[in-house]
């Protein structure tokens, strides 16, 4: 196997190994960026078209899309050996990006599922916040690539210009630069461009 271009940040470099081994199962070089349509349907993942809403009883999807909107981004069930993923229609398409992966990112890394559970008297969601950070970690991995985003930044080029398959919002790109041990060098170039 050749020579693979990592983080030197060894957590840059874990995230992005679990994100070339997602790739690579799924047939995409360890380099691709990868869209989050073009890999849930290689998955055999279902993207849950938003129209499902307008079936929904009036009161739920006033509950859903308007007085809890903020609440909540996506969703997964497995039904009949089947893993569907349902977002967040308010959601911005950039949101919705890095959504669907980090669902994705669960299920090919074999997260445990998060429970709904009641406690005195309220139904909540249960989360495990290493597992959440993972799943961000390597969706955002998987949309922009250490190599890229490496030459993109150590040749002063903006941020915002660095191409990506799918939209993705300023902050999950930072995010991906600070996760990838880039940050310094990403705030050097930026101060010799200007």
């Amino acid at each position: 196997m050749p020579q693979l271009f990592l983080p030197f940040a060894i957590r840059g470099k874990d995230i992005e190994l679990r994100a070339i081994e997602i790739k690579a199962t799924h047939d995409f070089g360890p380099y691709e960026a990868v869209s989050p349509v073009e890999l849930a349907d290689r998955m055999g993942v279902g993207l849950v078209d938003p129209v499902f809403f307008d079936t929904l009883d009036i009161g739920l999807r006033k509950a859903l899309l308007e007085d809890h909107r903020e609440s909540w981004s996506a969703g997964s069930i497995t039904v009949n050996d089947t893993l569907f993923v349902l977002t967040n229609p308010t959601n911005s398409d950039a949101r919705t990006s890095v959504t669907i992966l980090e669902e994705l990112a669960h299920e090919a890394l074999g997260h445990p599922k998060s429970q709904l559970i009641k406690r005195d008297g309220l139904v909540v969601r249960t989360c495990q916040h290493d597992v959440e950070d993972e799943a961000y970690s390597v969706a955002s991995a998987l949309l922009m690539p250490y190599r890229d985003l490496f030459n993109h930044l150590n040749a002063g080029r903006p941020l915002g210009d660095l191409a990506v398959p799918a939209p993705v919002s300023d902050e999950c790109r930072a995010f991906r630069v600070k996760r990838a041990g880039l940050w310094r060098l990403y705030s050097a170039r930026q101060r010799q461009a200007s």
